[in-house]
């Protein structure tokens, strides 16, 4: 469905002083309806801000040091807040400058982050102010569909302290209905292997938590180590914040995020960097499993450990990632924001 190619720059080769631009207003943050959000609480961004035809410059307030929750102390900062902070924006500037009309759903195709090896702030006491340099790249012009690639660089105290973006393509509602409709699959395509009747969610601290509420894995009798079945709490605050017909792209990164933390591997794979590929939509009420597995002989990508983390219902994958490298691959959009 799109089809050009996106990568990055290692950050270290980028210029980490941020130019001076237009003033941004970090006092409250925009309507939840201005980035799909229902709960003001998880909103974001506080303002935006044109360059020029497709360069913007973005305000954002981070009010908790955690992507699911706030941790506190000296921990870093999440990079998957960085991730969310991208998601609102894109969703933001396509409705106020790209024309998209209310209601439109998007669809996600691909998206990767890369953040500064030493992590992100850690919390400060206070809402933590974020801009962002956004560069847009309009993909698909044809009639009735809007495509577009947003790269964008993250600066906290006016240090470049991380890079993501995303591609995705916006449809009117009509042609997503047709797209769901044909995309559902009969119940004997949603049966993925021998699903456990009841597994066991993984404990907080094996995922990287404290709070079993935020635990998205659950393991069968097998206990490989590398397998596991989605867990999900569809009253969850942040990953639930507002309906959705199917599992949310967001959802699903911190599953492969936990998957890539809970996993035995030979080696502890960074989390600061990751791309993940989005390939069809998942169905609410089916098991998925999510599997982690070295690509190759344990590769290793400028001197990072590389470990693929995969999301397969039935006979669909529905997504994967890699974490230990940020470039954005391409792939065909099947997961709406």
């Amino acid at each position: 469905m799109l089809t050009d190619t996106l990568t990055t720059p290692s950050l270290s080769s980028r210029i980490t002083a941020y130019a001076p631009g237009p003033r941004l207003s970090f006092t409250r943050p925009l309507p939840p309806a201005k980035v799909h959000k229902a709960a003001a609480g998880e909103v974001l961004l506080t303002d935006a801000v044109q360059q020029s035809d497709h360069r913007f410059t973005v305000a954002a307030l981070w009010p908790r040091d955690r992507f699911l929750h706030h941790q506190g102390g000296r921990a870093p900062g999440d990079p998957l807040l960085l991730v969310e902070t991208i998601r609102q924006a894109l969703i933001h500037l396509s409705h106020t400058y790209y024309g998209i009309p209310p209601g439109h759903p998007f669809l996600l195709s691909t998206l990767y982050f890369d953040t500064d090896r030493r992590g992100l702030p850690a919390w400060r006491g206070a809402p933590l102010p974020v801009t962002l340099d956004v560069t847009c790249t309009p993909t698909t012009t044809a009639p009735r569909r809007f495509g577009m690639a947003l790269d964008a660089v993250m600066y906290v105290d006016g240090l470049a302290l991380g890079r993501a973006g995303m591609r995705w393509e916006v449809l009117d509602p009509r042609r997503y209905h047709l797209i769901r409709t044909r995309t559902t699959r009969s119940p004997a395509d949603l049966v993925t292997g021998a699903a456990p009747r009841a597994p066991r969610p993984l404990a907080p601290r094996e995922v990287g938590y404290a709070h079993e509420e935020h635990v998205l894995l659950a393991e069968g009798q097998e206990r490989t180590g590398r397998d596991w079945w989605l867990h999900m709490n569809r009253d969850h605050p942040v990953l639930f914040d507002h309906e959705s017909d199917h599992i949310p792209g967001i959802l699903l990164l911190e599953a492969f995020r936990q998957a890539a933390h809970a996993a035995k591997l030979p080696f502890r794979p960074s989390l600061d960097a990751a791309t993940a590929s989005y390939g069809a939509f998942g169905e609410l009420d089916a098991p998925v499993r999510i599997s982690a597995q070295l690509p190759g002989q344990g590769q290793r990508t400028a001197g990072a450990a590389v470990v693929e983390v995969t999301a397969v219902q039935g006979s669909a994958v529905l997504a994967t990632a890699r974490f230990g490298e940020a470039s954005c691959p391409c792939g065909n959009g099947e997961v709406s924001s």
